[in-house]
């Protein structure tokens, strides 16, 4: 179900996702613009409404939040108190005090709450939430073995086109969002896949600030998770610049010596002393750093030793 549905970005993700995938969108809310028909699936004024229709109420259980930043808290309660566990928050800059509440109440329900500041996610074959991939996310995703987890959706894509180019395909893609209050981190996604058979390899894409790529590596160094992890972190220019300056997202700030993407590779390398950990100096190292973890392809590399461009310039 999509909140805010008749928005632009929503209405526009609705259409895509139903062309793509008929049936996975069941419902929208939009209050005021319940019975519209412009969108091809029933909008409701309220959630309550629509997880209480009989003809879809039932089948509601993923909820894809894009409201204005200042009515994302109120979505989110109304979904828990409306039975809705599983959350995908697309809208920046939620405020801070707001994350710190949806947060604790992600804990005190026991819900999955991915976001502020999620692209969504992407499992070729099954289905897309959110709008990871555009319009046609068989250019960038061909189904495989490897899961991709990035807070920068973007980041998600290309790498995992990048992969798909060199003969890795993707088992699942998860873009968890930049914001400073992170409801999903990478440990939580690891501690959801250690079991998983379908998955090949992780790959883990960084950046300064917070500390959730530490704590992906303390899971790892205590044993939650062996399965073969490739790791990229940028940014270690930032640590040449001022404190408390955000670089891309709001998260992305090193502030009281805490953040620095020096000391993240460190403990992800520390852990790769006896696991199956591999941290890419350079981005597209990652794909050698896959390939030294032994993880196999699942198709024909399409490249060769010279990589045209897909677009040439005139003259």
């Amino acid at each position: 179900m999509v909140i805010g549905a008749t928005g632009r970005e929503a209405s526009q993700v609705i259409r895509e996702s139903e062309a793509l995938y008929p049936g996975i969108i069941k419902a929208g809310v939009t209050p005021g613009k319940g019975s519209s028909t412009e969108l091809p699936v029933p909008i409701f004024d309220t959630l309550a409404q629509a997880v209480q229709d009989p003809k879809v109420g039932k089948s509601i259980n993923t909820a894809l939040i894009y409201v204005p930043p200042v009515s994302v808290l109120d979505a989110v309660m109304e979904c828990l108190d409306g039975g809705i566990k599983v959350l995908y928050i697309i809208t920046e800059h939620v405020p801070i005090r707001d994350s710190e509440i949806i947060f604790q109440e992600k804990v005190r329900r026991n819900a999955v709450i991915v976001g502020g500041t999620s692209l969504g996610c992407f499992v070729p074959s099954v289905g897309r939430i959110g709008a990871i991939g555009g319009k046609d996310p068989s250019i960038p995703f061909k189904a495989g073995g490897l899961v991709i987890i990035s807070k920068s959706g973007g980041l998600t894509v290309t790498t995992a086109e990048m992969f798909k180019r060199r003969g890795w395909g993707t088992y699942c893609a998860l873009a968890i969002g930049g914001d400073i209050i992170s409801n999903t981190t990478y440990a939580d996604v690891l501690k959801e896949l250690k079991d998983d058979p379908n998955v090949k390899g992780v790959v883990m894409l960084g950046e300064p600030g917070g500390s959730y790529e530490e704590q992906a590596a303390e899971l790892i160094q205590a044993g939650g998770f062996n399965k073969p992890v490739a790791a990229f972190i940028s940014g270690r220019f930032q640590e040449r610049m001022p404190e408390g300056v955000a670089f891309g997202h709001a998260g992305a700030i090193v502030e009281r010596g805490m953040g620095k993407a020096s000391d993240k590779i460190a403990r992800l390398e520390a852990a790769g002393k006896k696991h199956p950990v591999k941290v890419a100096f350079y981005y597209h190292e990652l794909l050698s750093a896959i390939e030294s973890l032994g993880v196999p392809r699942d198709f024909e590399d399409s490249t060769t030793d010279l990589v045209k461009p897909l677009y040439s310039t005139i003259g």
